[in-house]
């Protein structure tokens, strides 16, 4: 169990030094949005910008909530002290009493998924896989 943590962890550190995701970042002392593209890894990478759901009028505790699952406001958000609360395994992860929602799959098909069929502000998201994950390329040969 600890090596996976361990691992768990290693991993996340180099998908973050890579820039493969980007965390919030702090401006003084408010955590704000990344204002780029960021991509989530996993085994199927998503790319996620919240400038565009800001734009359609999203407000933040539409994804982001508390361990009560009451919406956060973008204040409550900016007073964070950490970013890793923001994450959604840091509650929903093996541990979590709702087992169709401790896995990151499972909660964002749902979540984004079922937003995006319903649409708001007269648009509707991607609902095909490559409109939300991207395709890994394949590392180039070396002497090719």
């Amino acid at each position: 169990m600890k090596k996976n943590l361990l691992i768990s962890v290693l991993a996340m550190a180099a998908v973050i030094c890579t820039g493969l995701i980007t965390l919030p970042v702090r401006a003084g002392n408010q955590l704000k949005a990344p204002d780029q593209e960021i991509t989530i890894a996993g085994k199927k990478p998503v790319k996620f910008n919240h400038q565009v759901h800001l734009d359609l009028q999203m407000v933040c505790g539409t994804c982001h909530h508390d361990d009560e699952h009451q919406p956060l406001s973008a204040e409550e958000i900016g007073g964070l002290e950490t970013a890793a609360k923001l994450q959604c395994a840091s509650c929903h992860n093996p541990d979590f009493k709702i087992t169709e929602l401790q896995n990151r799959k499972t909660i964002f098909h749902a979540r984004c998924r079922d937003c995006h069929k319903k649409g708001l502000a007269g648009k509707n998201g991607p609902t095909d896989c490559n409109g939300c994950h991207t395709r890994k390329t394949k590392k180039a040969v070396e002497g090719c």
